[in-house]
């Protein structure tokens, strides 16, 4: 901290040699306004902590994806598991992955809720501003947000004409593109439309020597589109379509890749790898995705009620995905899918009051109807499985599977298939009522009834002899070579859920509010949809109690702004998994017993200067969190020494531990940032900025049974930039470093079968962005 503040000194100094006459405001200092409650206010007069950024602080910051926001979010982490976004705030989330889990933080854009798939979280590209709503947001937001909710909220068309081009090159040869063009097409009608395409080389080289040749490796790309109408019908009535376009293909940085600490049986004889993102693999991976929104909200205003209907029909769709599950060069276990989807369908009816409604001057309000139609899961999923290694670790093999193994030293390819189908209804209704100036009360609750199935699972063996099958054969739908081992058929799930909410505000002066609240949400019963050996098993719904205290203030005329909160809760049947081949299944759902999670926060902003170098902005946060399982007795996980797998389905019955007391995953004790920006008015036509950035993260445990060899270790992070802009023509130039210490960290850490598998964090990269804003010269 002392060398933060020592560099800080610095750039305050030179920054006042350059700008003794011109004085302009940083970009991290303004007003952002936010639709947490359903209606647009200040993020300073909600009474539940917010982090939200405009477009222009979010480039002030560097961010570029939404897995960046981790860096300037207190209690924000962002990690991955065989390609999928696991998402964890204020200690709140599920390790559990999947196409058919829903995240326990959930994502929305313009108001359209995102399914889980596997991917990097897309580049935010042109928006009017991100939101992270921390605690439940079970009353208004809804099924599954136990955690909290990131919400995206592209720009509307302008009347007038706005377009910016931005490229950026940096090292590892990346290279991203970026158009963006809005306005009127006629009086009535507008529309906007952003372009991007990004492209990269891994960051490692894969080792593995496969028939002479170098291992199979692939550079990973994304590109897309997306558009937004927006119809004025009359003064009453608007309509806004939305579309958006992602093909992406995400490689080894993704996934996992250095088998650093093989397992002593089944990886047995193969050497650990160093932690240097160069690896070893016999087969390809990643995952090649494409996927689509499409939605249409009407707002219509008639009188004392506003109203808004939104549909919406997302699909996220992974034609291919392979992973090397040993990760090593034997051939040992890959797993591979042609046919994984996840998509949904939303229609949902909101009515709100204004300032025309009965009782407006005290009383505010929302209420909807909101109707989910979801399909996701594996059409397709195959598992490779080595001969040597296997028969007596795994629970509940086919006699023909076992049969196999034992009698012949040959590969064999196992084929499942799992598809949940969900349904769900829910009502809501909140309102707030302002008994004076100061005092004012908020009640909420929402009414939910869900059913949940399967509608497809089976097990095949797939027939090798006298050559495997090629892609093509799995890419259809021949199943000709396919001998049905196992079909399984189980129950529906049926779920009623109602949560309540309720918080209490206190402005004591201007610019200060206090706050409470006390609110619970849960998160949806699922299913094990890939056991592969055995029927897929339902797992209860978790239920997340949350109490929070805090205060939001605006002081020294607006100069600093300081908001802090203390939060406590508690989480019953948590959702977690075990990836493990030996256990009988792939991944293995459960829930633990009760976890509780109290910790506090606090975040600020502050312009230290206004009058002498208005441009001048540091902000920072921190946050402590103290997350333990409570009641955890049926544990699973993988020995320490042997590797081999223990659980409540282990080999020899029911060998649970008790992790009860360990500390929840992902979750670190203290995590803290600081950023300082100076923007320098150089000539009446151009400005520099420079930024700065520090995170740190004391570290945390990857898996609930707190083993030392899934740690990550604590770890800093340092990043800055230089921007140059030269308004007349909208040109702005910036020059950055990330990971200027080159620090490694996980971007994954993983225990299974075979050992501990890693994917290290980008090192440090370096590179220059350019950004017209072609706008200013028409």
């Amino acid at each position: 901290m002392k060398k933060f503040m020592a560099v800080c000194c610095s750039i305050y100094v030179s920054s006042l040699a350059i700008s003794d006459e011109i004085g302009r405001s940083s970009r991290l200092i303004e007003e952002v306004m936010v639709t947490a409650q359903k209606r647009e206010e200040n993020s300073q007069d909600v009474p539940i902590m917010i982090t939200a950024f405009s477009e222009d602080k979010l480039d002030a910051f560097g961010i570029e994806n939404t897995a960046d926001l981790a860096r300037i979010t207190p209690g924000l982490t962002f990690t991955y598991t065989y390609g999928y976004a696991v998402i964890y705030l204020r200690g709140v989330g599920t390790d559990a992955f999947l196409a058919n889990t829903d995240p326990s933080i959930a994502t929305y854009i313009d108001g359209i809720n995102l399914p889980a798939s596997q991917g990097k979280m897309d580049s935010l590209g042109p928006v009017q501003r991100v939101e992270v709503l921390k605690g439940p947001q079970g009353t208004l937001f809804g099924r599954n947000a136990t955690g909290g909710a990131i919400s995206i909220v592209t720009a509307d068309p302008s009347e007038e004409f706005i377009g910016n081009l931005k490229a950026e090159k940096s090292k590892y040869n990346s290279e991203s593109y970026q158009l963006f063009m809005g306005g009127m097409v006629t009086s009535s009608l507008g529309a906007t439309v952003a372009l991007f395409k990004d492209s990269n080389d891994p960051y490692g080289k894969n080792l593995a020597i496969v028939n002479g040749e170098p291992g199979p490796i692939r550079d990973e790309f994304s590109e897309g589109a997306r558009l937004k109408l927006k119809w004025d019908i009359s003064d009453t009535i608007s309509a806004t379509f939305i579309g958006s376009y992602i093909n992406q293909f995400n490689g080894k940085s993704l996934m996992s890749q250095e088998n650093s600490r093989p397992s002593a049986i089944l990886a047995g004889g193969v050497p650990a790898e160093e932690e240097d993102r160069d690896f070893k693999h016999n087969y390809d991976g990643g995952s090649a995705n494409i996927s689509t929104l499409y939605g249409l909200i009407v707002d219509w205003s008639p009188g004392p009620v506003d109203l808004k209907f939104i549909y919406a029909d997302t699909n996220m769709d992974v034609d291919w995905t392979q992973y090397d599950f040993d990760s090593s060069e034997n051939s040992q276990a890959t797993f591979s899918s042609y046919d994984q989807y996840n998509m949904q369908t939303t229609y949902e009816l909101q009515l709100l009051s204004n300032e025309d409604s009965w009782l407006s001057s005290n009383l505010e309000w929302v209420a909807g109807l909101y109707r989910l139609e979801g399909e996701g899961g594996y059409g397709r999923l195959l598992l490779s499985l080595n001969a040597l290694g296997f028969v007596s670790n795994v629970v509940g093999l086919p006699e023909i599977v076992s049969d196999l193994l034992v009698n012949q030293n040959q590969d064999i390819i196992l084929e499942a298939a799992g598809i949940l189908e969900t349904e769900s209804n829910s009502a809501y209704l909140q309102g707030t009522w302002s008994f004076n100036s100061e005092w004012s009360l908020t009640l909420g609750a929402r009414y939910q009834e869900e059913t949940r199935g399967i509608s497809e699972s089976y097990l095949d063996l797939v027939n090798t002899l006298p050559t495997p099958p090629p892609a093509s054969y799995f890419e259809g739908n021949d199943y000709s070579r396919n001998v049905r081992l196992a079909e399984f058929e189980v129950d529906d799930v049926e779920d009623k859920t109602f949560s309540p909410k309720v918080s209490v505000q206190y402005f004591p002066a201007d610019q200060v509010q206090m706050f409470a609240s006390l609110q619970r949400a849960y998160k949806s019963p699922t299913y094990n949809i890939v056991n592969f050996f055995s029927s897929p098993e339902s797992v209860d719904r978790e239920e997340v109690t949350a109490f929070e205290i805090g205060v939001k203030s605006d002081l020294f005329d607006g100069n600093l702004r300081l908001n802090a909160a203390y939060f406590k809760t508690e989480t019953k049947d948590l959702l977690t998994a075990v990836l493990s081949i030996t256990s009988g299944g792939i991944v293995r759902f459960d829930n633990a017993g009760e976890a509780e999670t109290e910790g506090a926060e606090a975040d600020f902003m502050w312009q230290p200067m206004p009058v002498l170098n208005p441009g001048l902005a540091i902000a920072g946060n921190a946050t402590y969190i103290d997350a333990t399982y409570t009641d955890y007795k049926n544990g699973a996980g993988f020995d320490d020494d042997t590797g081999l797998y223990f659980g409540p389905d282990g080999v020899v019955g029911d060998t649970s531990r008790d992790f009860t007391n360990n500390r929840v995953v992902r979750t670190p004790r203290f995590s803290s940032s600081m950023s300082v920006n100076q923007f320098v008015g150089v000539t009446d036509n151009s400005d520099i900025e420079l930024g700065l950035d520090y995170y740190y993260n004391s570290g945390f445990y990857a898996t609930p049974q707190n083993s030392e060899f899934y740690v990550q270790d604590q770890y800093e992070l340092w990043n800055a930039r230089v921007s140059y802009f030269y308004n007349p023509t909208g040109i702005q130039l910036t020059a950055f470093v990330n990971n200027i210490k080159d620090k490694d960290y996980y971007s994954a850490i993983l225990q299974h079968d075979f050992g501990r598998s890693v994917t290290l964090a980008p090192p440090m990269t370096y590179g220059m962005r350019i950004k017209w804003n072609f706008d200013v010269l028409l």
